[in-house]
């Protein structure tokens, strides 16, 4: 009798699994796979959705073909372009979404929410802000992999190489939700047939409020994360002579206490870089010395008139205050939000160079 009900039972769950348990098939050849969504403003609430689908032709090339629909809601807007496409529109391989600035701007939070609602979609997804509108991005045929593909390879290669800090759908998502940080976005824009990065886009509330310059992304990363790669090119003072600095690791620390009562914040930023090149006609100990103390300085110039940009707009990108909720004990974070923008912070660069013998 045992050995029936065990028979029995093993038999049922046979049958509920093959009745229940099947998934849908999807063959690639007959579904559109959206590898970039962009979204732009239209009349009214209405937003307008561009989904690019990669084309694979018999030669091995790619080609990009676009759909674009309205809707008051992002995620109806797959419904949308389903009406105007042959084949059923699979959003799975999504590699990068994009908005337009002035979206940006009045807010974006619930179009990005709708994205991590989505469980067929990754939170490791890029996003990005256009200067512009996406539908001119999108409708364009970049790179030879196809745009969703170029874009996503663009950021992932200035983020891992360059000075872009690490930005997802899961790091936007966790930084907006935190307490005592804001998130932000990579700003891309249109030249021609190619892309360009132009700064960062800083959120407050899900509303892009502010702007750091492309230029100024060297020294941003290095307060908000450790890394390595990346480079600047630096101007001696009272000279026409230019050196250029391979970052090889950087270490920062953030230190948050109390002082009499007050909070106090020092952001220390070490440094350790190559020479890569000089323009005058050789190295010296006295120019090793010169362009050490001078990185240093600009390093803390620019950092801290940085940081009173992020002080006089009230946000956070650096994220002092998450810091300050896990090391300060005691902290009353309702009273450290209305005094950030008063706070001193100093910031301390420490510079070492190493393969310094470079020629003209």
């Amino acid at each position: 009798m045992k050995k029936f009900l065990t028979g029995f039972a093993l038999c049922a769950i046979v049958v509920v699994t093959i009745i229940y348990g099947r998934v849908s098939e999807e063959i690639i050849d007959e579904v559109n796979i959206v590898a970039a969504l962009g979204y732009d403003r239209a009349e009214g609430q209405k937003i307008k959705g561009t989904a690019v689908i990669p084309v694979f032709n018999a030669d091995k090339s790619i080609d990009n073909a676009n759909f674009t629909g309205e809707s008051v809601l992002a995620k109806e807007i797959i419904n949308v372009l389903q009406k105007k496409s042959a084949d059923p529109l699979v959003t799975g391989a999504i590699r990068v979404v994009l908005y337009e600035d002035e979206l940006a701007k009045q807010g974006i939070l619930r179009y990005i929410d709708a994205l991590q609602r989505d469980p067929s979609i990754g939170t490791r997804i890029n996003l990005a802000i256009i200067e512009g509108k996406t539908y001119d991005v999108l409708k364009k045929s970049l790179g030879n992999r196809g745009t969703g593909e170029y874009l996503s390879i663009m950021l992932q290669h200035n983020i891992k190489q360059r000075d872009m800090p690490k930005t997802d759908l899961h790091t936007f998502m966790y930084r907006h939700y935190m307490e005592g940080m804001d998130p932000f976005l990579p700003m891309l824009k249109l030249d021609s047939d190619k892309m360009e990065i132009t700064g960062l886009g800083l959120f407050k509330h899900g509303k892009m409020v502010s702007k750091i310059d492309e230029s100024d992304l060297f020294f941003f990363k290095a307060m908000v994360q450790n890394y390595g790669e990346g480079s600047y090119t630096i101007r001696l003072k009272g000279t026409d002579e230019y050196a250029s600095i391979k970052r090889i690791q950087t270490n920062r620390k953030i230190k948050v206490e109390e002082v009499h009562g007050d909070p106090k914040i020092n952001i220390t930023i070490k440094f350790k870089g190559m020479l890569s090149e000089y323009s005058g006609a050789k190295t010296n100990s006295k120019i090793i010395q010169q362009i050490t103390d001078e990185l240093e300085h600009t390093i803390e110039e620019k950092s801290e008139e940085m940081l009173k940009l992020f002080q006089n707009e009230n946000i956070d990108p650096v994220g002092i205050g998450y810091i300050a909720r896990h090391s300060v004990r005691g902290l009353d974070f309702e009273k450290w939000k209305l005094d950030y923008p008063n706070i001193k912070i100093a910031v301390h660069a420490e510079v070492i160079l190493t393969e310094t013998g470079i020629i003209q």
